[in-house]
């Protein structure tokens, strides 16, 4: 008696097709609507910090600069950010807002940033030139 050996789906003879009935009623194809997706530039759980890192790929990719070059611009702001607020000076950023120190205990401050809103966030000027009153 010969050794079995494992059948080979080449040596299978085919499988006959089953033609299909035709139906009476043809279903119209349902053409479905693309997904997108989409990433929001900033993290919205509230456990999720923002990091350097991801702080210099988003100035980056906004500035289209170098990521070295942007990491020197980014550091050195946080740097002079840090020493302001340091000596208990309030900062005005019109992208961002106002921010001030409300309590100073040794290593530990606690801010208040108010958030700019509108035209102030914009950078716009909320009046023309030569119209001060």
């Amino acid at each position: 008696m010969a050794p079995r050996t494992p059948k080979d789906p080449a040596t299978k003879p085919a499988k006959p097709v089953k033609a299909e009935a035709p139906t009476a009623k043809a279903k119209p194809a349902i053409a479905k609507p693309a997904l997108k997706v989409v990433q929001p530039a900033v993290a919205t759980e509230p456990s999720a910090a923002m990091k350097l890192k991801d702080l210099i790929e988003s100035v980056a990719a906004a500035t289209g600069g170098k990521k070295p070059d942007v990491k020197k611009t980014v550091e050195a702001t946080l740097h002079a950010i840090g020493e302001a607020l340091a000596t208990g000076r309030s900062l005005a950023v019109p992208p961002l807002g106002k921010l001030r120190v409300v309590k100073n205990k040794g290593p530990a401050l606690t801010l208040k940033l108010r958030l700019a809103d509108g035209a102030k966030a914009a950078g716009l000027a909320l009046a023309d030139d030569g119209e001060d009153s």
